[in-house]
């Protein structure tokens, strides 16, 4: 019977997913109310309209259906989830911590719950990034291909820069040369001075880029920047060439016919 009310109960779900899907919210929200008057005890049906009311700011009815669903199952996880999202909502931060950390004590290997956590604590500021690095680190263990934006916010906390650094690094070893991670890096190692690394993570965007001029001009400014002239020179007229092999109808566009022109007076100009 159990077996059967779960599977009930997902049908339900998928169906009013469905009807969410709908472009009409109004309509949407008719077939949801629905599918709950045929089947108010479906706890995922009350959680499915619970974050449809968040989304748009319901607060009163998001939490009517959350007290619906809690005395249906006091102790379902998914239902502390969904007061910690509503909370967060409304940024009510340190209630919001709360009910994560009652879902996370039924089901502590939920990477979802410690990423909402992570984020509820980012937002309590500075005291809570300690407990908020570990959270995203957590979760990042747990999630078999974790997204590049998780190590983007687990960088983001006020921490060391290289701590942020060696995160983002992670990120990379786990996903590959991701733009995103990349170029977070290269702002991070600049904060810092340290140019080689810099280069470094430069030379890594290069590489997987098909349009390189750009970062050929950004490459040729730092090595300028470090007094190193001649590497900068030949690094402009690098860049010079990659923006030559352009098709026509492209170089002819405004800005990249100003870049060709910076780069040959650059070109010239680190020659002398």
């Amino acid at each position: 019977m159990r077996l059967h009310l779960a599977r009930t109960g997902l049908v339900l779900a998928l169906t009013a997913l469905r009807a969410l899907a709908h472009p009409g919210d109004e309509q949407a929200l008719a077939e949801l109310d629905a599918l709950i008057t045929d089947a108010p005890a479906q706890i995922e049906l009350r959680l499915l309209r619970a974050a449809h009311r968040t989304e748009h700011a319901e607060w009163a009815g998001a939490e009517a259906d959350l007290r619906t669903a809690a005395s249906l199952d006091p102790d379902a996880a998914p239902v502390e989830l969904a007061w910690g999202r509503l909370d967060f909502a409304r940024k009510r931060f340190a209630d919001a911590c709360r009910h994560f950390d009652r879902a996370l004590a039924r089901t502590p290997d939920n990477a979802e719950a410690l990423i909402l956590r992570a984020r509820a604590r980012a937002a309590l500021g500075a005291p809570e990034a300690p407990h908020a690095y570990a959270d995203y680190s957590a979760a990042v263990r747990l999630l078999a291909e974790p997204s590049p934006s998780l190590f983007l916010e687990r960088a983001a906390l006020p921490i060391d820069p290289p701590v942020a650094l060696a995160g983002l690094d992670e990120g990379l070893a786990r996903l590959g040369p991701v733009v995103s991670l990349l170029e977070r890096a290269l702002t991070l190692e600049l904060a810092l001075g340290r140019t080689d690394a810099a280069l470094a993570r430069l030379d890594a965007l290069i590489a997987i880029s098909e349009r390189k001029e750009s970062l050929l001009k950004r490459r040729g400014d730092l090595l300028a920047s470090a007094g190193r002239h001649a590497d900068a020179q030949q690094t402009y007229t690098a860049a010079l060439v990659a923006l030559r092999t352009l098709p026509d109808w492209l170089r002819a566009t405004p800005e990249i016919a100003a870049l060709d022109a910076e780069l040959a007076r650059l070109t010239r100009d680190f020659s002398r």
